[in-house]
Parts: structure tokens; sequence; C-alpha cells
């Protein structure tokens, strides 16, 4: 039962990474060829799109939350990790242990904050271009936030588990 039950998490947990990614490259994708028409715009028709800086500021935040969020999930985040290389494996499983329970722990609080700071821009109704509320393009804070909570306690279960590589997300 248990064997069936982790192949089905397995499966949804795929799915989510799945996701992830197409919405890593579309929205990549569609930057860039965002920027290259308003550089086109720019320089041979003396023209441009007013709320096209908005975009792409927006789109590079996205993008950067993805991207640390997978950083997160590829054990390619910026971490320091010098006790664990010259400390004995069993010290060093405990000082990654740590470390990825003080991460899971900011990554909470961080969560908590920019929902609360979201809630807020809702509330003030404040409105970016082409009629999208600020908030919309904002809550890309507590979702990466989130993600990234949810992959260190992920890997904090699996050090719990015995698992020193943890369990991957």
């Amino acid at each position: 039962m248990a064997v069936s039950v982790s192949r089905y998490v397995k499966k949804i947990v795929q799915f989510f990474e799945n996701l992830e990614t197409w919405l890593f490259v579309i929205i990549l994708g569609s930057l860039a060829a965002f920027a290259v028409l308003q550089i086109i715009l720019r320089n041979f028709f003396s023209t441009g799109l007013v709320w096209g800086d908005d975009l792409l500021r927006h789109g590079v935040l996205w993008i950067s939350v993805l991207g640390a969020s997978r950083a997160t999930l590829e054990r390619k985040h910026i971490r320091i990790d010098l006790l664990p290389r010259v400390m004995p494996a069993r010290i060093g499983f405990i000082s990654d242990f740590i470390c990825c329970f003080v991460s899971f722990l900011v990554c909470v609080v961080l969560f908590w904050a920019s929902w609360n700071f979201v809630r807020g821009e809702r509330l003030a109704g404040d409105v970016a271009f082409a009629s999208i509320p600020y908030w919309c393009l904002e809550l890309i804070f507590p979702i990466g936030f989130a993600l990234m909570a949810l992959r260190f306690g992920f890997r904090i279960a699996g050090g719990l588990a015995g698992k020193q590589e943890g369990v991957e997300t």
C-alpha cells in the first residue's frame, strides 16, 4: 500500500516540477520576444509600449523567484558548505540537516511576510498596467517562498527518515 502511495506522490511531484519548468520556459521566452519587440519599436518606429518596461520588470522578478525555487530543488542554491566538507560524514549530515532546518524556517517567515504584503497590496487596489492589479504580479513572492519551504521541508523529512540525501521534490 505504501509503495503505491509513494508512486502517486512521485507522479504528482514530477507533474509540478514539469509545470514549473514549462512556466519558466514560457515566461523567459515571452520576455525575450517582448524585449526584442520593444527594441524594434523604439529604434525603428520611435515608439514603444508605455507599460512594456513594467511588464519586463515583473517578468524578471518572476524568473528570479522561480529560478531560486529551482535552485533549491536541485541543491544549487547559495549555501555555506565548508563545515560539511571538512567534517566526517556523520557530522556533515547533521550540519546539512541544521542548515536545511534554518533555511526552512527562513522561507516560512518570508512566506508569511510576503503573504501579508500581497494582502496589503490587494486591499490598496493599485493597478500596474492593462488593468492587472499589482497584487497579482507580486503573488510570486509567497508562491516562491512556499515552494522553497516545501522543498527544504521534504529534505528535512528525508533526513529524519534516515536518508542522507533527503527527499527531492
